[in-house]
């Protein structure tokens, strides 16, 4: 093989690795919101990765969930960790839920748990 060769293997692999851990990968790699909203049933039960900017967060009694946007649509995210700051862009990784009151219908994730899954944050701080 010729040196012009490794280099451009070189060259695709170091743009691979560095759009693996920008915002637009983590972007382009999870399911739409809207895709969700428009089409539940192809995605209850299972676990889906979304990422979008945090636009509110609030903490009832006995439940903890965030509003998650993406630029298709919101979605709320039910969790049991640490709310996170409004204006924080996320990456989790949760179970799609309906929960249906009379004729109404709430589309939500239930967040998977770190030790269950992929990591919720995508600005988590290293160890």
């Amino acid at each position: 093989m010729t040196m012009h060769f490794h280099r451009r293997i070189f060259a695709i692999l170091t743009i691979v690795v560095a759009l693996s851990g920008c915002d637009a990968y983590r972007k382009y790699t999870a399911t739409k919101i809207r895709d969700i909203l428009d089409h539940p049933r192809d995605y209850e039960k299972k676990d889906v990765t979304v990422y979008g900017t945090v636009v509110d967060a609030s903490s009832m009694i006995f439940i903890k969930f965030f509003e998650l946007e993406d630029g298709t649509g919101r979605i709320k995210v039910v969790t049991t960790r640490v709310l996170p700051q409004t204006g924080e862009k996320l990456r989790v990784t949760g179970r799609m839920e309906s929960i249906e009151i009379g004729p109404q219908r709430m589309i939500v994730l239930r967040e998977t748990n770190p030790s269950e899954g992929e990591s919720a944050g995508a600005n988590a701080p290293p160890r």
